[in-house]
């Protein structure tokens, strides 16, 4: 692996969430790790970051072992093809712990604690411009729900009223298009508030909202063991579940789907799982809700992955840490 790569990639990254995403991320594309997650290393060990890591993950069940042996002997520590690779200044106290799941024959770069330190020591960006670009990410889905739902819908209502014009036989139908266009408004309002989630909790607010599903005629099947958590990550997860049912009811045209939340560990694990008709995910350009699923689980330290394949459904798979 060319650590110029990872050097560019780390010189481009603000957080330190966003640098240690990074560099797994990029020991996955080049092959060098299935997997891999990142420990904060301050009063306690605190799991902040998860890459391709799914529930039967071999590092679940071992990772805060190994994390913390390498934390306290300040060094690597190795079991099968497990590492956890501490990195730390000379001499001093590890910022971070890596655990990594590597392949078969592959180590990572020797240049790769270093060059992490260095982008580590460097980041200045705090509390506060985390929670400036999650509102700008915020807006940003706002203003697509908006040209995406309610501005074609809008469109459509126009086009049918300049028809109205010279047929008006046409007119119920333009009342209808308005209608629909209202409703898409009211829908987005309420999504925006989320009173559901404000006053029950994520558990009971999914449930809840399945059972919207169910009235619709969709068959639901789910299994949610959620704790309590804090509302930025409540909210961020409950979006990524009402995408992908969304994605299920609109495009896929699912008869049935399934549901779940858990936890394992220091991660909660989430699925949802359809019976529609499926894509072919190399052939079809990532859709904007799909983009937008990717970058709320990503800031909440996660990873996601989407598995589909025309007419075998689609299945959305996604691990965050607690």
């Amino acid at each position: 692996m060319d650590c110029t790569e990872l050097a560019w990639a780390l010189a481009e990254a603000g957080t330190r969430e966003e640098m240690v995403r990074k560099t797994l991320r990029l020991l996955e594309e080049k092959g060098i790790i299935r997997c891999g997650e990142a420990y904060w290393v301050g009063e306690d060990l605190r799991l902040f970051q998860l890459q391709a890591c799914r529930a039967a993950c071999p590092l679940v069940d071992c990772s805060r072992h190994l994390a913390e042996a390498a934390a306290t002997t300040g060094g690597p520590v190795e079991k099968d093809t497990l590492l956890a690779l501490p990195v730390a200044p000379p001499g001093g106290k590890p910022l971070v712990v890596l655990v990594l799941s590597l392949e078969a024959g592959m180590r990572p770069p020797e240049a790769l604690g270093a060059l992490l330190l260095l982008a580590l020591k460097r980041s200045g960006l705090g509390q506060a411009a985390r929670l400036l670009r999650a509102q700008e990410e915020e807006r940003r889905r706002v203003g697509r729900e908006l040209h995406d739902g309610v501005g074609s819908l809008l469109t459509a209502a126009l086009l049918t009223l300049k028809v109205a014009e010279r047929h008006p036989a046409r007119l119920p139908e333009a009342r209808e298009r308005v209608a629909e266009a209202l409703e898409e408004v009211r829908r987005l309002s309420r999504e925006l508030r989320l009173p559901l989630l404000d006053d029950l909790g994520l558990q009971e607010a999914l449930q809840r909202y399945l059972e919207e599903y169910r009235k619709s005629g969709l068959k639901v099947e789910a299994r949610l063991e959620v704790p309590p958590l804090p509302k930025e990550k409540e909210v961020a997860l409950f979006r990524v579940v009402q995408e992908a049912l969304t994605n299920a009811m609109r495009h896929a045209r699912a008869q049935r789907v399934r549901v779940a939340l858990w936890t394992k560990g220091d991660r909660l694990f989430g699925l949802v799982e359809d019976d529609g008709v499926g894509f072919d995910p190399e052939k079809t350009p990532p859709s904007v809700g799909l983009l937008g699923m990717h970058e709320r689980v990503q800031g909440l330290g996660g990873s996601l992955h989407l598995h589909s394949a025309p007419g075998k459904g689609t299945r959305v798979e996604f691990g965050v840490p607690l």
